[in-house]
Parts: C-alpha cells; sequence; structure tokens
C-alpha cells in the first residue's frame, strides 16, 4: 500500500507557518507589535489583507512584494506533531503531493525533517491538484499498488486519486481554512490518530 499525504493542514498546521511568517516579517521590521497587528488580522479577517493593511495602519515604506517575499521564502520554525510522526512510520511507502511554490513547500518540507519515499512538489513540474499529473506520477513510481491519498481539502484535492481509483481520506482539520467544506472523500475523520486506524482497518 502507498500512502500518499498532502502536507498543508494535513501533516501540520498551516496556521502554525502563518505565525511563523508574521514573526519573520516582524523581526525584519523590528517590533514585536507588527506581528500583533498581523496576527490580530488574520485572526479576525483571514490573510487576504493582512500586508495591505500593516502598511497601511504603520505607514511603512517597504513595499508591499518585499513582505511577500519575506513570507513565502522564509525557513519557518513550524515543528511535525506526534501524530504524524507516526502516521508517517506506519507507511512503508510514502508519498507527498502538495501544491504551492516550490521553494515554500520544500522549505516546510525540510523545516518538518519530513523524509519521505517520494515527495513531489507540484509546481516543480508545472502541475497543480486536481490534475492527474502527480498523482499517476506516483502510480508509474510504484505501479500496481493499492494508492491511498490524505488531504484535507475537498475542493480540489480527491477527485483526480478518485478518478484513478484511489482511496481517499479527509483529515478535517479543526484549525484549517477548509474545515466548513463539506466532504467528498470515501473517509473523513477529525484526528490525525482516526487516521491511523483507518489507515490499520485497511491494510
Amino acid at each position: 500500500m502507498v500512502i500518499v499525504f498532502d502536507l498543508d493542514d494535513t501533516l501540520y498546521d498551516e496556521v502554525d507557518f502563518v505565525k511563523s511568517g508574521f514573526l519573520e516579517i516582524s523581526e525584519y521590521l523590528g517590533d514585536k507589535k507588527y506581528f500583533e497587528f498581523m496576527w490580530d488580522e488574520f485572526r479576525k479577517n483571514g490573510s487576504g489583507k493582512v500586508f495591505n493593511k500593516l502598511i497601511d495602519e504603520f505607514n511603512i515604506k517597504i513595499p508591499l512584494n518585499k513582505l511577500i517575499e519575506i513570507y513565502r521564502f522564509h525557513f519557518p520554525k513550524i515543528t511535525l506533531p506526534k501524530e504524524s510522526k507516526e502516521l508517517l512510520k506506519f507507511a512503508k511507502i510514502s508519498a507527498l503531493i502538495t501544491d504551492g511554490h516550490y521553494i515554500t513547500q520544500q522549505n516546510k518540507y525540510k523545516a518538518l525533517n519530513l523524509d519521505i519515499n517520494l515527495p513531489i512538489f507540484t509546481d516543480f513540474y508545472h502541475t497543480k491538484k486536481p490534475e492527474l499529473k502527480p498523482f499517476q506520477m506516483v502510480m508509474d513510481k510504484y505501479p500496481n499498488e493499492k494508492y491511498i491519498y490524505i488531504s484535507d481539502n475537498p475542493k480540489k484535492d480527491f477527485f483526480a486519486p478518485k478518478k484513478l481509483g484511489w482511496g481517499t481520506i479527509r483529515y478535517k482539520n479543526p484549525n484549517g481554512i477548509y474545515k466548513d467544506i463539506k466532504n467528498n472523500a470515501d473517509i473523513e475523520v477529525t484526528s490525525r490518530s482516526k487516521i491511523l486506524e483507518v489507515l490499520k482497518d485497511n491494510r
């Protein structure tokens, strides 16, 4: 069985990356008050216009693109939850399919000390979910196996693997931005420890 993971809000909580990025920017700007403003704005209104509002609120002269660059390409202070370590230990063959800027996703991968058999950063291969290509790459590498994809986002993550006959598990992350989206995976769970139970039942 090949167990294929998403990264953000699946193996770790993406909110930890957001917090890390805001801290990096506040350190660059030289005052913790910037972090407090961004974090408060993010919690109230999401991430969409946080940096624009930061610039307006404090009359910051640094260009918006510079703040985005710092956030996107910093080496994050994030850690892998114990339950995710257990999931990866259980997986005899593991793969990763994650969207997002290649350097950003690779920095997360390194920061989490991941050691996955086949990590696929879709941006590097000029593809993204819900396209079939990254999932077919897994099947090409490990033919004639049973495949299970574990992810959090019903809006795009499960269409391709279901077309290819994979099993799908949706982790409804209570801290994730997709937690209110209706499930379309085979199985939905609300904890990482429950994912492991499902995998053991399906091996």
